[in-house]
């Protein structure tokens, strides 16, 4: 039995099929969550079961390319090593503020709805130079995203002339739905936001709404129940990107950098007793890439 996908709740019954005499149960999957009948079976049933792993470290079916990849892409260290390479269930991280399983669950190879009802957003997160990237991130009614616009060493009016014939191509397309453009403007966005507000009234988007996002204001709660507090908007953004991954509430393409973005955050309790997510320049001291892909979330929830 292949264990991805399957629902704890299958394996009673099989259980009780091997009642049978000489019956055997043999599973298979990818170690990738850190609960559930899988995952006892190697760790507190292990004494139950006869158990292996098939590593692409020692397979001569995996490239040593591949593994170069990965390893270049996300570390020896990272759960994306263990999972897809190493065959070993992710690390268990307290202080992971999303956990990997959420993301893969909620990562599809094919998205079920390509055609937005209500509204389409574009997420932007500006780069330039080095290895960061610019994402652009598109979402149809805030749940089912669409292939991502990645751009390596482009300046802001190229960048800006990007997101112009991708409005062009979604307004030709989709006549009427209103397009939500988020500009990540703590950095190099400033300039893209600035262009494309000059390009709005010129070329009277009527359909179109801009916002200049910021991700270091004030923090709250994003539901008066809960039991602590984010310390800025940025936290209160990914709280509520937290929960639809949670509650499998949200379909992503499947993208491995984008999983590892989504997951490598780390968090913490300040001394305010307020949740504080991990800066970009601490991840990077550990050795991970810009989070471009992660950042672009945040801003569908405005």
């Amino acid at each position: 039995m292949k264990h991805h996908g399957v629902k704890d709740a299958v394996f009673e019954p099989v259980l009780g099929s091997l009642s049978t005499q000489d019956s055997r149960l043999v599973m298979m999957g990818n170690p990738t969550q850190l609960s559930g009948f899988f995952f006892d079976s190697h760790n507190k049933n292990r004494s139950k079961y006869s158990t292996s792993k098939v590593s692409g470290e020692n397979s001569r079916r995996v490239s040593k390319d591949f593994i170069k990849d990965i390893t270049d892409m996300y570390g020896l260290d990272s759960d994306v090593y263990r999972v897809r390479v190493a065959g070993e269930f992710p690390k268990a991280m307290p202080d992971s503020f999303i956990q990997l399983d959420w993301a893969e669950n909620c990562s599809r190879r094919v998205i079920s709805k390509n055609y937005p009802t209500s509204r389409i957003d574009l997420g932007v997160d500006v780069a330039r130079y080095g290895d960061d990237e610019t994402v652009i991130n598109t979402m149809f009614d805030k749940t089912y995203q669409q292939p991502l616009n990645v751009l390596h060493h482009n300046d802001t009016m190229q960048v800006t002339g990007r997101i112009i014939q991708i409005v062009n191509q979604l307004k030709l397309k989709y006549i009427g739905i209103p397009i939500h453009i988020k500009i990540d403007c703590d950095g190099l966005g400033v300039g893209v936001y600035d262009r494309l507000k000059e390009i709005k009234k010129e070329k009277n988007w009527t359909t179109v709404k801009l916002y200049e996002c910021h991700f270091g204001g004030a923090g709250g709660k994003n539901k008066q129940e809960e039991p602590v507090e984010f310390s800025n908007s940025t936290g209160l953004m990914w709280g509520l990107l937290r929960e639809k991954l949670k509650r499998n509430e949200i379909e992503l393409i499947y993208d491995d950098k984008q999983i590892t973005q989504l997951s490598n955050r780390k968090y913490r309790i300040n001394s305010d007793g307020k949740i504080e997510l991990e800066r970009k320049e601490e991840m990077k001291k550990r050795g991970l890439t810009s989070p471009d892909r992660r950042r672009c979330f945040g801003s569908f929830f405005i």
